[in-house]
């Protein structure tokens, strides 16, 4: 899924506008989904932080204008006003597994065309869908790569995942397999309103292969972040079910003892403390629950200048001069 991610990271960050998305539809992922994530781009640029992070990311690289042109030209799509929303989901919790769902409108024969001359491209059908499969290039050279396969389900809406997964997110799309509305399952829980970003993920403690090898990971159950902003507030939650009452609790500490040093650090600056003070964690049995909510332009405020105190700090290490330890 890294790819998916990694194209989700680049739109998102530096090329897409004002766009007409949905939020996350549960009737589009699978009923034994492991973990789901979304991306609503509309909800993002109606955002004061990313409509103001934009802006600067704009500034610093202004070659980006140079890029979008080039998009525009080859492939007649501009993500600033074509790509809508993106959803990702999985069955399994192991490494280049996955389905991407992305809405945007794109010139369709002119991708068929490109297609073509992808390595190993290949065409088949699958009822009335017409599946095309090629070797996805990869960073690490050609023995790394993997087979890939794209499927228009709609004008505007594309599946990828590998030949078996896409098959079957297309049986879910068509009602014939069972989706995840109305299940009883973390991954059902209610959208909050304005979430940008989404990401639920089930059964951690029981995976056999993570990307992460973090002791924490083996013994959660659960974990749902949202990241958004609704009427000027801007807003981050987390809730993560434990194997113990006993974790969560130890769970709550540690979040309590990193907004303690945070208090240290930031004592002198009252703007910033009321960003700190907005964390809020509470426990109850096994899960933890996490909130943050402030006013987005202090938001921004409190971001923007971390990221000068980050560049001062670097400016300074490089400036500073060698010194030779022998006497």
């Amino acid at each position: 899924m890294r790819v998916y991610l990694g194209l989700a990271i680049a739109v998102v960050l530096g090329l897409a506008g004002t766009l007409r998305a949905e939020p996350l539809n549960l009737e589009q992922v699978a009923a034994n989904a492991k973990w789901v994530a979304h991306v609503d781009v509309d909800a993002m640029w109606t955002s004061t932080v990313i409509q103001k992070t934009r802006e600067q990311w704009m500034q610093i690289h202004p070659g980006a204008e140079v890029l979008l042109a080039g998009i525009r030209e080859v492939w007649k799509f501009d993500p600033r006003t074509d790509l809508h929303d993106m959803t990702f989901y999985g069955e399994q919790l192991k490494k280049d597994t996955g389905v991407a769902i992305v809405h945007a409108k794109v010139d369709q024969q002119l991708l068929l065309e490109k297609a073509k001359n992808i390595p190993e491209h290949q065409v088949s059908a699958y009822g009335k869908y017409e599946l095309y499969t090629w070797k996805h290039k990869h960073l690490k050279g050609p023995k790394h790569g993997r087979m890939m396969t794209g499927v228009f389900y709609k004008p505007d809406v594309i599946v990828f995942g590998s030949l078996d997964e896409v098959k079957a997110a297309l049986d879910v799309l068509d009602g014939a397999k069972p989706n995840l509305a109305g299940k009883d399952s973390p991954l059902a829980a209610a959208v909050p309103p304005g979430a940008m970003f989404l990401a639920r993920v089930v059964g951690l403690a029981d995976a056999d292969a993570l990307p992460c090898k973090f002791p924490i990971i083996k013994q959660t159950e659960s974990l749902a972040l949202a990241v958004g902003e609704k009427e000027g507030e801007s807003f981050f939650t987390g809730r993560m079910t434990v194997k113990n009452a006993e974790l969560a609790k130890q769970m709550k500490v540690v979040v309590e003892g990193v907004r303690a040093m945070a208090v240290m650090v930031h004592g002198g600056d009252s703007k910033a403390l009321e960003i700190i003070d907005a964390l809020k964690v509470d426990v109850d049995g096994k899960v933890v629950e996490i909130e943050c909510r402030a006013p987005a332009e202090k938001v921004w405020t409190f971001l923007k200048k971390m990221e000068e105190n980050k560049k001062l700090r670097i400016d300074t290490e490089l400036s500073l001069p060698e010194t030779d330890d022998e006497e």
